[in-house]
């Protein structure tokens, strides 16, 4: 890696390389937090006071199952097997998949995510307390304008 760095830093120049070395790991770095972190704010995601947490149920129904074409299922280490990873964090990234298969019987209330859905997913940020759930930015304006 580090004798890429140098012959490329020494073809294209120092200053040239670094700047589109950082650009490109800055932006795919926050495509792949994102995809971790979309997994876990959709609607009707388990979310819970840590009091009363279920360990199960926020594997199950706090995470979510992401239908991810194959070249990103293998860029991103199976990441959209995000509910069985919860389950069990000793599994291997590639026995992920078959596990999955394996028990899809028990995995019937897992939240199945495409990647149309990555979009919408983003408004459920906010948690409330009092319902014990993921709310959506409107929603959370409506009922303080409700309030007010």
């Amino acid at each position: 890696m580090v004798g890429s760095w140098i012959f490329l830093s020494h073809l294209w120049g120092v200053g040239l390389f670094w700047s589109i070395y950082s650009i490109t790991l800055s932006c795919s770095a926050t495509i792949f937090i994102w995809l971790f972190f979309v997994q876990h704010i959709f609607e009707g995601a388990y979310a819970h006071k840590t009091a009363d947490w279920n360990y199960i149920l926020g594997a199950v129904q706090g995470s979510s199952y992401l239908e991810l074409p194959a070249i990103l299922r293998w860029f991103t280490a199976d990441i959209g097997y995000h509910n069985i990873h919860h389950l069990c964090e000793r599994i291997p990234n590639y026995h992920l998949a078959a596990c999955h298969r394996e028990n899809s019987h028990l995995l019937s209330d897992v939240k199945t995510l495409r990647m149309r859905d990555l979009a919408d997913c983003s408004q459920f940020l906010l948690w409330s307390a009092d319902s014990n759930r993921l709310v959506s930015i409107s929603s959370f304006r409506q009922s303080t304008e409700a309030i007010l």
